[in-house]
């Protein structure tokens, strides 16, 4: 009798330990889809391979929402003053990109909207592209240059030319030239 109730306390232990595991293994599979559709939220991504090695690398949204607004943030400022066209195009950026929601400090872009960040910030951001640069394949890296110049020129035609020509300053096309080249 007795070695009954130990057997059947042990086999109740054994199940509730796997059910836990089991449990626990649904709830990380479940946190990192989310993840995964927020990091897709906040930085326009799709490519489910590029999406995958960011959270491999353990890339959060809210780091990835500071990386993407520092490269437009730096074209916007390229020329030595932030447009009001530009300052409404990063603004109506970070909106739909979710980005104050997703962990970039609505105080910290109101600074950088008045005032052009230090050169250490392009900087730091330029190496941590390059060591992620190293981490990605070569189709997942060209697929996150490609989304950030995207975005990055957008900011940069936004104060734009007369009927679009030269809507792109030579102080911006040399940043976004710099922007590329962190991705090389």
């Amino acid at each position: 009798m007795l070695d009954q109730k130990l057997h059947k306390t042990m086999e109740d232990a054994f199940f509730f330990e796997q059910d836990r595991r089991l449990q626990e293994k649904r709830r990380q599979i479940r946190e990192m889809q989310e993840t995964k559709a927020n990091l897709a939220q906040v930085s326009g991504i799709r490519n489910d391979q590029v999406l995958d090695q960011l959270l491999a690398l353990g890339i959060r949204p809210e780091t990835l929402a500071t990386l993407f607004a520092i490269p437009l943030i730096e074209v916007a400022w390229a020329d030595g003053e932030m447009q009001e066209p530009e300052r409404d195009r990063l603004i109506e950026y970070a909106e739909k990109a979710g980005l104050r929601r997703k962990g970039l400090d609505r105080d910290i872009l109101l600074v950088w909207l008045r005032r052009k960040p230090a050169p250490a910030l392009l900087e730091a951001w330029e190496q941590y592209i390059r060591a992620l640069g190293r981490e990605l394949g070569e189709a997942e890296r060209r697929a996150l240059r490609d989304e950030v110049l995207k975005d990055a020129r957008s900011i940069a035609e936004a104060a734009g030319g007369i009927f679009g020509l030269g809507a792109v300053s030579a102080d911006e096309q040399r940043m976004l030239q710099r922007l590329e080249a962190a991705f090389q």
